[in-house]
């Protein structure tokens, strides 16, 4: 048989109510007079990647439950050539003693291709009489790597690459032996900071010399894959801590994918195709609307208070604004405002 439902027993679903907490980094700053001033002289607030917004009253007041940051807009503008990334080590010899010198690329947004160019020029300018002939080159066969080869060299030189040594460390030839800093410069950052030598996808084969012609492992040039937005008074109350693949966890907003990238016929282009483009390698802005946000819990008595603390780390545990230094160690430069939108629902 078949029951007939009433219209007591029928359900109304809709979608909840939410209201809209709407942030943006330049808003950290009062005016522009107070802008003008700080932008010059760097210091707290500066940068945008880590910075407290300050209200004389509470951001938000109602009895909500949950909130939920739902779009983003963030422009792209740290190049994967930087204070991290723009030297590595070539060891070379013609039969005889190894000999050292460091390979410094200018700081800016490259093309992979572009990056085997400037490689294969520093190194043919150290010693023309030797390295005339040096190939470096990405793409080669359609897949997105760099490879080298010193078979056309005077001499047939041979060569090996090294990372930067960490904090001033030696560093460790091809037979072994430990050798001294000397010449280089120091490159004074932690050994969990990716270098030039990672993100040409190098590895210990390549620091083998007897191999002259080598290649490296898949990459595409990039400094920083995802950063983590995190701002702890807005995930306070959350029941259920974020945690991750990483040695220090943090709660966060969102964890942004450095994807989908300025030129959309990257995805088209061989890898050895000099155009080739892959996200990270030129200035873009990142536009997310997010199909499944990540919703925190609130607790619906409390408001939002009107000092938030926004930091962005890097795919490191970096906080990003450490790679724009203020004056005068720096150039000024703080990178590029950035806003998000939450929803706070009200059911």
């Amino acid at each position: 048989m078949f029951k007939i439902r009433s219209e007591a027993d029928a359900v109304t679903e809709r979608s909840p109510a939410y209201a809209i907490l709407a942030i943006d980094s330049e808003d950290r700053f009062k005016n522009y007079d107070v802008a003008h001033t700080t932008l010059a002289v760097g210091g707290y607030n500066a940068s945008p990647y880590d910075f407290q917004i300050t209200k004389n009253e509470s951001m938000m007041n109602g009895f909500f439950t949950r909130l939920a940051l739902t779009e983003l807009c963030f422009p792209w503008v740290l190049p994967n050539i930087n204070s991290r990334t723009d030297t590595i080590i070539v060891e070379w010899t013609t039969g005889g003693p190894s000999q050292y010198f460091q390979v410094t690329l200018s700081r800016r947004f490259t093309r992979p291709a572009d990056i085997a160019a400037a490689i294969q020029a520093v190194i043919i300018a150290f010693n023309p009489g030797v390295f005339t002939g040096m190939l470096v080159e990405y793409g080669i066969n359609g897949n997105p790597q760099f490879l080298y080869n010193s078979l056309g060299t005077a001499g047939n030189a041979t060569v090996a690459f090294h990372p930067m040594p960490y904090n001033g460390q030696p560093f460790r030839d091809l037979n072994g032996v430990l050798q001294p800093v000397v010449g280089f410069t120091a490159y004074n950052f932690p050994n969990t900071t990716k270098q030039l030598f990672d993100l040409l996808g190098f590895n210990a084969e390549n620091q083998d010399i007897a191999a002259a012609s080598q290649g490296g492992g898949p990459t595409f040039a990039q400094s920083v894959r995802y950063v983590d937005i995190t701002c702890n008074q807005l995930t306070y109350n959350q029941a259920l801590k974020d945690t991750m693949s990483q040695t220090v966890a943090r709660d966060s907003l969102c964890r942004l994918y450095i994807g989908d990238g300025p030129y959309t016929g990257t995805s088209t282009l061989d890898p050895g195709d000099p155009l080739f483009c892959p996200p990270g390698c030129a200035p873009f802005t990142i536009y997310r609307q997010f199909t499944n946000p990540k919703f925190i819990r609130w607790l619906s008595n409390q408001p939002v208070q009107g000092n938030l603390q926004f930091t962005v780390y890097d795919d490191a545990g970096e906080v990003l604004s450490s790679y724009f230094p203020p004056p005068p160690s720096g150039n000024g430069d703080k990178g590029s405002d950035w806003s998000m939108t939450l929803l706070v629902s009200e059911d």
